[in-house]
């Protein structure tokens, strides 16, 4: 029995370190964190350490805390990836951003950057786009592809998880019966 209590004493010690060794985390930002872009900005890319669901999301937000709209977000992988919805006039921004990991547990976090571009560019790039926005049709964003969370990995080890603990219950009950 004695030794039984210090299986479940050593399994409750380790479980706890292998689940968060299972989280992920941000490894790549564009822009990085901390960045000064002095160009244009057309896409905000996000990877991650592990694969991402597609439940992911990300915002950006000025120094105002003002949304600033994002357009076609994808995930794909260990990416989430967005085009701009506008141009950004200069100043600090935040993407603020919420990921479900493989192993179902949330995460998020936030990139700060900013934004100085040379003056007079904006104003011209902004006339620019307006003339080219005059010569295109007017596109509509498509519905984003919500799929249900993949609970694949997550039942896996917990079928390991089980297993273990069965087979080392009955290995201590069949050693004592001898």
């Amino acid at each position: 029995m004695r030794k039984l209590i210090i299986i479940a004493f050593l399994f409750y010690i380790i479980l706890p370190a292998m689940l968060a060794h299972a989280h992920t985390g941000l490894e790549i930002s564009n822009p990085a964190e901390g960045e000064v872009i002095l160009q244009k900005l057309e896409e905000v890319v996000l990877t991650y350490e592990t694969e991402i669901e597609s439940l992911s999301t990300m915002e950006l937000v000025n120094g105002q805390q003002t949304k600033i709209p994002l357009n076609n977000l994808t995930v794909e992988g260990n990416t989430m990836k967005a085009n701009l919805g506008q141009e950004l006039e200069n100043g600090a921004y935040s993407i603020n951003w919420k990921i479900v990991g493989k192993d179902g547990h949330p995460i998020e976090g936030k990139v700060n950057f900013q934004i100085q571009l040379e003056e007079g560019t904006v104003a011209d790039e902004m006339e620019e786009d307006s003339k080219q926005a005059a010569d295109e049709p007017e596109k509509q964003d498509e519905p984003q592809d919500v799929r249900a969370e993949d609970e694949e990995g997550n039942l896996f080890q917990i079928l390991i998880i089980g297993l273990a603990i069965v087979l080392a219950v009955s290995f201590l009950v069949l050693r004592k019966k001898k």
